[in-house]
Order: structure tokens, then sequence, then C-alpha cells
């Protein structure tokens, strides 16, 4: 099956792109309060959970971040810490913690998600819109597909 192997291939690569430093200096302001992307990864985890209602916790986190416990936990801290999460128990059980985000927080998250944006818009910019919307429904299948058989 050819065109899944290119595919493959070109997730892959996407992956890739967005994992080197010249992207990461693009989207994350070293000097920022956001400095990395383990940093945005939190906080967009947060932020997700946040808009469906729900307050997260480290393991809620760590899924969403699809790495271990500890490593959520660490990252965590460190935003804790940056004044970009606040943590505390969960009034149901004394045994979880709930993250929410500070308006540090938030407004840092913003401004990283405004120029990861900006970059996706200028790598798209000279495209038809009609391929753009094409290309956006056709990844929105792909995700789904891939959420289905990985979280089934």
């Amino acid at each position: 099956m050819p065109d899944a192997n290119d595919l493959d291939e070109l997730l892959v690569r996407v992956h890739t792109v967005r994992q080197r430093p010249g992207w990461r200096r693009r989207v994350i302001d070293s000097h920022g309060a956001v400095r990395n992307l383990s940093t945005l990864r939190v906080l967009r985890a947060v932020e997700q959970h946040e808009q469906a209602g729900q307050g997260a916790s480290i393991r809620e986190v760590a899924e969403h971040m699809a790495v271990e416990h500890s490593t959520a936990s660490r990252t965590v801290a460190t935003a804790v810490t940056a004044g970009l999460l606040t943590k505390t128990l969960a009034a149901d059980d004394q045994r979880r913690c709930v993250l929410v985000l500070t308006e540090h927080g938030r407004q840092a998250l913003a401004a990283v998600t405004a120029r990861r944006r900006e970059l996706v818009a200028q790598t798209v910019e000279d495209w038809p819109a009609g391929e753009v919307d094409t290309l956006v429904g056709l990844l929105e299948r792909l995700v789904a597909g891939f959420e289905a058989e990985v979280c089934s």
C-alpha cells in the first residue's frame, strides 16, 4: 500500500519539523514564560480540559502528552513555579490535584499559540483557500481515525 507508506513518511516529517530548533525558535520565546515545548504541551493539555469544563490532573496531562506520570509531574512543577499554573487538591479526592491556568499562563499560551498559527498561516498563504479547507477536512478525518484506533 504505497499511499499509506507515503502518508506515514509525510506525517513523520511534519512531526520532525515541529521538533527542530528552527520551529522552536519561531514559536517559543526563550526569554518568555513558555521556554520549551514540554511546558507548551502541559499548558495546552490543561487548557483543553478547562474548555471541556474539567480540571486537569497530572495523570490526565501525562496521558495527553503521552509521557510517564513522573515526566509530566516535573514539567507541571516547573510551570507552577513559573506562575503559569495553579495546583490544588481536588475537593472530591484529596489524592488528586487539579491544575488550572493562571492569567499569566493564559497570556503566555495565547502568545505562543498566535506565533504557531502565524507560522502555519505563512506556510499556506499562497495556497488556494479550497485546498486549505480540503487539507483541514482530511486531517480531521485522519486524526479521528487515529484516535478511534488508538483510544478504543
